[in-house]
């Protein structure tokens, strides 16, 4: 009796271990499970922010890697696969304009569930058309009776090929079981390190045979592997067979000519971007002389009867300063105030008792004043750059010409007099030049600037060399 006791406590703790074991097995599949959905909706929200950025290749690669992970996890018929179905299929008509292909998209998502719709914030009347042809097609499909389920492989006789020399076509034969009533028979490839599928219909010879052949061209043979599959599809491009698939891919080694396999390509992740602080400057400023010359007209300021006949070529000298404060709009924008204080020489003084009061001497000008807004556009990169700049301001040239009229300048009052003529006041103009930067801060500047003035005319060219602090 005590020995029956016992064996029946065996007995007993045995089936709660079990019990507990299952139950914790059951626990742990859970998680896992809300660990890969919990990963897709990650994958998928980031895909749609990519999307809307217009980066349509990185959204269609994160919404396939969604795909995969739900295949590895047994996810195939839940409501987030669909969903990535449809995002796929919004990515691939909208960013690629496959309609064909988001439709397929489409129907896959109607496969796990019949009454998803469109996400309200991505359905633009286009994407809506092409969704409702998709839900068209997959209600047809249903009123159609369906033929006997077939296990994965069955209705595709297919010897899978497992090795080839590389560098050469594969071909590849298949026989598809004439009940399925397929329309046409798919080839889909993959070359070694590849992200996508190509795809080539396989042709029935002889026709009515049911045996179809294709062929991976040699150009998707250089790597170490090919992965391909095959898929009979129905009308509405409905896959009623297949041989393999995207997820669990039919693989052929490739082999050198030595007849060894080849070592496939491992594909790495791209790196992360790291996003660096801009160390790019926001603050300009420079100090530049020169001097220029320009096209002078006009009259002489002291001795207004003076007239520039015929007009000409007159130097601005003696030189000009022109300090600059500005901001970088961005790396390659500089938007800036530019000043131009004009130090006069060679200049006479003009003496008339009557028109120059009080002491009979009139003095001509020794300086000039403009200020200009300006925006100037940097090429290339790194130390050395160039530059093309537009210019608009207001204020004096002053272009110095001698008067042989007046012969009454000068100390000794018989000299021939060299008068200013003033231009302005409104400039505008281009300019170019270069920049070299001695180090992060300090620069060394030299440029030209073009300038057309009115209403006092002139056409006037200032060259300029300078210094230039960046922060």
């Amino acid at each position: 009796m005590p020995r029956a006791k016992a064996t029946r406590l065996l007995v007993c703790l045995t089936a709660l271990s079990l019990v507990a074991l299952a139950t914790s097995a059951t626990a742990r599949a859970d998680a896992e499970d809300s660990a890969a959905v919990e990963k897709v909706t990650k994958l998928n929200k980031k895909a749609v922010d990519e999307y809307q950025n217009l980066n349509f290749d990185e959204s269609r690669k994160l919404l396939k890697n969604a795909i995969e992970i739900c295949g590895q996890s047994g996810l195939e018929n839940h409501p987030v696969t669909a969903r990535t179905y449809v995002h796929l299929g919004i990515v691939t008509f909208t960013g690629f304009k496959q309609k064909d292909e988001a439709i397929k998209q489409f129907r896959k998502a109607l496969d796990i569930q019949a009454d998803i719709k469109l996400d309200k914030i991505l359905a633009t009347p286009e994407v809506q058309e092409v969704y409702d042809e998709a839900v068209a097609q997959q209600k047809e499909a249903l009123a159609t009776p369906k033929k006997p389920d077939l296990k994965p492989g069955e209705g595709i006789d297919h010897e899978p090929v497992r090795e080839s020399r590389q560098g050469n076509p594969i071909p590849i034969k298949a026989n598809v079981d004439p009940s399925l009533g397929a329309k046409k028979v798919m080839l889909s490839f993959s070359a070694d390190g590849a992200d996508d599928f190509a795809e080539r219909e396989m042709k029935e010879d002889p026709a009515v045979s049911g045996g179809y052949t294709a062929e991976i061209p040699a150009s998707a043979t250089m790597g170490g592997v090919v992965d391909y599959f095959i898929e009979a599809l129905a009308d509405g491009e409905t896959p009623v067979a297949a041989k393999g698939s995207a997820n669990k891919t039919l693989k052929i080694t490739m082999l050198n000519a030595n007849g060894q396999p080849l070592v496939p390509v491992v594909k790495k992740k791209p790196p992360k971007k790291v996003v660096e602080a801009d160390e790019s400057p926001s603050l300009f400023i420079g100090l530049s002389f020169g001097s220029g010359v320009g096209w002078t007209t006009g009259n002489g300021e002291i001795f207004g009867g003076d007239k520039v006949d015929p007009p000409g070529l007159s130097m601005s000298r003696l030189l000009h300063l022109a300090p600059e404060f500005g901001y970088y709009v961005s790396p390659e924008l500089l938007l800036s105030v530019q000043f131009r204080l004009q130090l006069i020489s060679g200049a006479t003084e003009y003496h008339d008792a009557a028109g120059c009061m009080p002491d009979g001497v009139c003095s001509p000008g020794s300086y000039a004043f403009a200020g200009f807004g300006r925006a100037t556009y940097f090429f290339g990169e790194g130390d050395f750059r160039t530059y093309v700049a537009g210019t608009i301001g207001f204020g004096t040239i002053r272009h110095v010409i001698g008067f042989n009229s007046q012969p009454h300048c000068g100390a000794s009052m018989t000299a021939t007099c060299v008068d200013t003529v003033p231009s302005g006041p409104v400039f505008a103009g281009v300019g170019a030049g270069i920049m070299y930067n001695v180090t992060p801060v300090f620069a060394l500047t030299f440029g030209t600037n073009a300038l057309l003035g009115f209403t006092k005319f002139t056409a006037h060219v200032d060259l300029n060399a300078g210094v230039a602090f960046e922060f």
